[in-house]
Order: structure tokens, then sequence, then C-alpha cells
């Protein structure tokens, strides 16, 4: 069974100057816990689509992409407002 932060794996990846905030969130808000899950599920979705021969598969990339993009400027804005709150 995965847990959320098996989910937050690639959030971890793709914002590595971030860590502390990442943990606090995934701590403290349940949204940003759902937004991890969410683009996890993506990132995967892309993964398979990209390795599948299926005549929608090439659509279906883009469709990926654009979601992974808007969930990505979702967590970072929420990434963003979570800085401040941690100690030096």
């Amino acid at each position: 069974a995965c847990t959320v932060k098996d989910k937050a794996h690639h959030i971890r990846k793709r914002f590595p100057d971030m860590h502390q905030s990442i943990a606090l969130l995934l701590k403290q808000d349940p949204e940003f816990q759902s937004l991890c899950e969410d683009h996890d599920a993506c990132v995967t979705a892309l993964q398979y689509w990209i390795a599948s021969k299926a005549p929608e598969a090439k659509a279906r990339v883009t469709e990926s992409r654009i979601l992974i993009q808007e969930l990505e400027e979702e967590i970072h804005q929420a990434l963003t407002a979570a800085a401040p709150l941690q100690p030096e």
C-alpha cells in the first residue's frame, strides 16, 4: 500500500529546494496531500500513455502534461505560501 509520502516523491524531485515545506504541508494540509496524490496519478498516467501504442495515446500524453503543469503550478503556490512558516 502507498502512503502519502510515497505519493510526494515526484514533487520532491520537481521542487528539490522545498523539502521542508513539502514535509510540513504533507503533515498539516489535506488539500496539499490531495494535490500530491493527483500529481502522482498524472505522472503515472503520462508514463503509461508514453509507452502505449493505442491510437489515443498522443492525445492522452498531451492531456497528462497539461494536467501535470497545472498541478505543479498549484503545488508551487502552496509551497511558496508555506515557505515563510518554516523556521530558519
